[in-house]
């Protein structure tokens, strides 16, 4: 079997227990168990941080000593000297330890000689940023030994970054439809969970099911509404282009062009939306109201945009002496995104963009996108 094929066999069976996890934020511990039988020798582990909710959730974890996993939550996280490495890595960009800070150069801290160099030689990691906005931080690590790091590097690297927006999509899925400290009422489907308006559709966007928000937004036939063939028309061209991609890469195919891409969770017209496929043995807890339906379904998730805190935001940093491009710029460099991509999204040339950061940089009294990250996110939390 070649690289690339071992790639997607692999990626494709972990992708399906990512679906699940969308759908039953427990099954995530299956999520572990399945990246551990397909890569032998990996201790994979997921840290989900909402701090906007007030939860840090329990690390999910697969193969390690629960002792191990316990010194590290109460202590050992704290003093962890890769944490700046991974905030000021962009999102979906895999990490390897022993390129950007080898064990080595560790064994002169605490982190190393009291927890690191206990693991049995596992003291090599490659991980993943997944979510780094809006207060808000996931992270897939992947622990291994040296070995494994020398010799695995490119095909771990592969497959994270294959994984990573399934996951990624799954995390804003559970978090739109279980909300910490929401009640679930026993036997109740997943849509009837979903607080904002949700919709299960076809690869085309035909409509299968909607959730009771899903229902009421298509009545007030503005932004949403039904139209030939029970397809679902969103009138924002930005948002509808979001919708289409996110839907696409849902079932498995390959993103439409045209037009400025928008990543998923990102302001789209007063909107953020979020997609995750739905396998054939879920649709039941999806609740499908039709028995006849087609082999490719995507759950979408449409959730309204805080515009009274987004325009607060925007005035703080007209006050602090930026333009309307410069404040822009800044509300996409939230850590979540290349400079690259906010220029992409924004329609500007690269070169024109950097103009803009150094200005902000200037302006704002920074050096750095990792403190203007902090700085916007800041701004948010207390707008």
């Amino acid at each position: 079997m070649g690289e690339a094929e071992w790639v997607r066999r692999v990626s494709g069976e972990i992708g399906l227990a990512i679906d699940h996890a969308a759908c039953d934020p427990g099954a995530w511990d299956g999520v572990m168990a399945e990246i551990g039988r397909q890569l032998p020798g990996i201790w994979p582990v997921l840290q989900v941080v909402d701090a906007a909710a007030g939860t840090g959730l329990p690390l999910v974890h697969w193969g390690w000593d629960p002792a191990d996993v316990q010194s590290y939550e109460s202590h050992y996280g704290t003093v962890n000297p890769w944490i700046p490495v991974i905030l000021t890595t962009p999102a979906m960009v895999a990490m390897h330890s022993e390129e950007r800070m080898p064990a080595s150069s560790l064994r002169h801290t605490e982190f190393y000689a009291d927890w690191l160099s206990r693991l049995g030689g596992m003291t090599a990691s490659s991980g993943i940023k997944l979510i780094d906005a809006g207060g808000r931080l996931a992270v897939l690590n992947l622990q291994h030994d040296l070995g494994r790091a020398a010799r695995d590097h490119a095909r771990l690297a592969a497959v994270m970054e294959r994984i990573g927006p399934r996951m990624r999509r799954a995390i804003e899925t559970n978090r739109a439809c279980f909300p910490p400290g929401a009640a679930r009422a026993p036997g109740g489907t997943l849509l009837a969970r979903v607080a904002d308006p949700a919709f299960v559709v076809t690869r085309d966007l035909r409509l299968v099911e909607a959730s009771r928000a899903g229902h009421a937004l298509l009545a007030e036939g503005g932004t949403v509404r039904l139209g030939a063939h029970d397809r679902l028309e969103i009138r924002h061209p930005r948002l509808a282009a979001a919708t289409a991609r996110e839907v696409a890469l849902a079932c498995g195919g390959v993103a439409p062009g045209g037009g400025p891409p928008v990543p998923a969770g990102v302001e789209a017209e007063s909107w953020s939306v979020t997609a995750i496929g739905l396998r054939q043995d879920l649709r039941g807890i999806a609740g499908m109201a039709r028995l006849l339906v087609p082999d490719h379904l995507a759950l979408v998730v449409l959730r309204r945009a805080a515009a009274a805190d987004g325009r607060r935001v925007r005035d703080r940093l007209a006050d602090l002496g930026l333009s309307p491009a410069e404040t822009r710029l800044a509300l996409l460099m939230d850590g979540s995104r290349s400079l690259v991509q906010a220029a992409e999204i924004l329609g500007i040339r690269h070169e024109t963009a950097r103009s803009q950061l150094r200005q902000v940089f200037a302006k704002l009294g920074l050096s750095r996108q990792s403190e203007l990250a902090v700085f916007v996110l800041r701004l948010r939390d207390h707008a």
